[in-house]
Order: C-alpha cells, then sequence, then structure tokens
C-alpha cells in the first residue's frame, strides 16, 4: 500500500483527506510546514499531498525545503489550493511541485491521480536525455538557422515538434513545449517525463502575439498555438538570459508561422474535398434526369458552393 503525508493546518481538511484515502492508501499527517520537514525521514511518504496556505511556513516554501532534503528530492508534491491563477502555478513549479489540484476537488478524480502519479514515477527510467551544451557560440547560430529555415519547408506538425526538440537538447536547454491545432494539443519534452503542473502551464496561452513569463530559473514562452517552458535559464548572467529569450522567441515566431500555415493547408484541404464531393454527387443527380441544361447544373452546384463558403 502506498504511503501519501498530508500536509495542512486545518484538521478537518485533514479529516476528511485521513477519511477519503485511508482504504486505498496509507495516510499519514502533518499540520505544518515545520512538522512535514522534521518527520519526513520517519514517514518516507510516497507522495506528498500539500496545502499551499498555511499559517508559520506555507506550501511553496515547505516545498522548497523538502527538495533540500538528500534522498527526498524526488518525491512528487501535489499542490492543493483554492487559487488556481497562472501566478499561483508557477510558484508552485518553482518551488518544484509535480501537480497541482484547485479546491473544491474530487476525490475520486485525485485518488486515480495519486495512484497514477507514484506508479509513473517509480517505473521511470532514470537515464533522462541529457541536454547537451553547445560547444561554441557558431553552433549556438548554426542551430537557430537551422531551424528557422526548417520552419519554411514543408514540414508537419510532428517534424517540427521533434526538430525544436533537437534544436532545444542541442542549446543545452532543459525543457518542454506544447503544440495546438484545432482541438489537439501535443507535448514535447527534452526529457522522459513532463509533470501535470508543466502541462497546465504549457496551456496557458495568448491570442495576441508572444508572451513572456520569468519566474526565477525558468520561463514560459507563450503563443496562441504553441507555448514553451524552460528550467535552467541563465538569471545569473543577464546578457545571456537576454540574448537567449530573444532567440527563442524568434523560433517560436517561426514555429507559430508554419503550425498557422499548416492549419491554413489542412482547412483548404478539406473545402476543396468537400466542394469536389458536391460536384459528383451534383452530376450524379442530374444524370438521372434528362433535359437539364448545363447552365442549369453548374448554377446549382455554384449555388451550393456558395452556401458552404
Amino acid at each position: 500500500m502506498y504511503k501519501i503525508l498530508s500536509v495542512d493546518d486545518e484538521p478537518i481538511n485533514q479529516a476528511i483527506v485521513e477519511e477519503l484515502f485511508r482504504a486505498k492508501f496509507n495516510v499519514a499527517l502533518a499540520s505544518s510546514g515545520e512538522e512535514c520537514i522534521n518527520n519526513i525521514e520517519n514517514i518516507k511518504p510516497d507522495l506528498i499531498l500539500l496545502d499551499v496556505s498555511m499559517v508559520g511556513m506555507d506550501g511553496y516554501e515547505t516545498c522548497q525545503k523538502l527538495k533540500q532534503i538528500e534522498n527526498f528530492q524526488n518525491i512528487p508534491v501535489i499542490f492543493v489550493s483554492a487559487r488556481g491563477s497562472l501566478e499561483d502555478k508557477a510558484k508552485a513549479y518553482e518551488a518544484g511541485g509535480y501537480d497541482y489540484i484547485i479546491k473544491p476537488f474530487n476525490h475520486a478524480e485525485l485518488e486515480l491521480r495519486i495512484e497514477k502519479t507514484i506508479k509513473k514515477l517509480k517505473q521511470q527510467d532514470n537515464t533522462l536525455h541529457k541536454p547537451a551544451p553547445p560547444e561554441a557560440h557558431h553552433e549556438e547560430t548554426k542551430i537557430i538557422i537551422q531551424f528557422l529555415s526548417s520552419c519554411c519547408t514543408e514540414i508537419s506538425l510532428e517534424q517540427l515538434g521533434d526538430l525544436l526538440t533537437q534544436s532545444c537538447l542541442g542549446l543545452g536547454l532543459d525543457c518542454v513545449f506544447q503544440i495546438r491545432h484545432n482541438s489537439t494539443r501535443n507535448n514535447f519534452s527534452t526529457k522522459n517525463l513532463i509533470s501535470p503542473l508543466e502541462q497546465s502551464l504549457l496551456c496557458e496561452q495568448t491570442n495576441e502575439g508572444i508572451h513572456f513569463f520569468d519566474f526565477d530559473s525558468k520561463t514560459l514562452i507563450s503563443h496562441s498555438q504553441i507555448s514553451l517552458l524552460i528550467n535552467g535559464m541563465p538569471v545569473d548572467d543577464l546578457i545571456q538570459h537576454k540574448n537567449l529569450k530573444e532567440l527563442l522567441g524568434m523560433m517560436l515566431d517561426a514555429a507559430e508561422s508554419r503550425i498557422k500555415s499548416l492549419i491554413n493547408e489542412m482547412a483548404l484541404k478539406q473545402q476543396q474535398d468537400t466542394i469536389l464531393d458536391i460536384i459528383k454527387v451534383s452530376l450524379v443527380e442530374f444524370g438521372d434526369h434528362s433535359g437539364v441544361s448545363t447552365v442549369e447544373v453548374i448554377n446549382t452546384i455554384r449555388a451550393k458552393i456558395k452556401k458552404l463558403m
């Protein structure tokens, strides 16, 4: 039976968590961030449910301190909060959170997410793809130019995703990104795993140009069709930090243009197929009626196509 640790300074919340999950998990409780830190080595949980708003040490600080304790850095932390803004999720992610649940939560859904998270992380291959730092400045320039040039060719969405992944690895970046087209969302990563909290941040998008959101050593770059989340930005080197953001901005602008072109191409192809179907059906219909003039056939087809447009 998996062991979970619930950290919350509200006794009624703790009582509810214990009642809801004790049949499925071994539930341990801590009434404050300090109690969590002091007892973590004795409890050794598989996962931590962590309330954000607590008296004294809040959830963000508690998580940061947990990630500094040897042998406990990889315990998944699911934040629980009544707030769900981008800033709140960004702070949770920066603190080391794996997921973010907004109150009130559905206990069956949370139970499933807890179990899936523990199993997924326990089965995860520890041999992650390691970003390879560029050997020289000219190599970085070569990667950027190659990416921008490829975006001008007829590459597919899948090829674009692979290209951006390889480009980020070549630049020595640890990042995740999401490509959106119609109702489909495709996630990519330079590592093996994308956490639910990372996915939630990637879903933040803008319909008016490119937006940058910096939080400590991480940067979220959002467009309407693509979002990129970078870890380990060079915050100690302001010039390098600024240059890297400009380069990534250019890459995402190019990717955004290619995605929009593909969406337009898909829509045009679908429209062409529909028009072709209208013509075929109309010709079959009029083939059964002798005496109908060519002009009548053409006008009928035009009327059907006009309704489509």
